[in-house]
């Protein structure tokens, strides 16, 4: 049962509010999953290997244009665009014949830039299981970890051409 915990600590600690986890002051409507992001840029695949890492897991980054277009802008101050949008699909670690592979789906976690989101830094977070449906996050715990990234507007991906 510590393999749950440790997962349900990692969304609390996601890049990624909904079903109870948003912020309701905010007003926005719940963050939904876009059925097309793997259809976006993927602009990075890392691996966190070590199982008691809160973001333990295969992750593949996908980002919409409007994320895309700041990230390989590479201008300081970073400031995103409201609208931009990340995702990561996170996967179970494997290793088979010495390699390291995504195994199982775990979840997909997303991060949206929203100016009126001002609790969680101007962006709001959500995660959803491998089905698509949303799972309780606490997104200003998010919001709280993300802040490591303020020099880049709380976005940890880089842009590697």
């Amino acid at each position: 049962m510590a393999q749950p915990t440790r997962i349900a600590a990692a969304l609390l600690l996601a890049a990624a509010g909904v079903a109870g986890g948003m912020a309701a002051a905010e007003g926005p409507a719940p963050v939904a999953l876009p059925k097309d992001f793997r259809s976006w840029a993927h602009v990075r695949s890392m691996v966190v290997t070590d199982p008691e890492e809160g973001m333990y897991g295969f992750h593949n980054v996908y980002a919409n244009a409007a994320a895309l277009k700041t990230l390989r802008s590479a201008k300081a101050p970073v400031a995103f665009p409201d609208g931009a949008t990340f995702v990561v699909s996170i996967f179970e670690v494997k290793q088979e014949k010495g390699l390291v592979v995504a195994g199982a789906k775990q979840r997909d976690v997303i991060q949206v830039k929203d100016g009126k989101a001002k609790a969680t830094g101007g962006w709001r977070f959500a995660s959803f299981d491998p089905s698509g449906k949303p799972i309780a996050i606490d997104a200003a715990s998010c919001a709280a970890c993300h802040t490591q990234a303020s020099a880049t507007d709380m976005v940890f991906t880089r842009y590697v051409p």
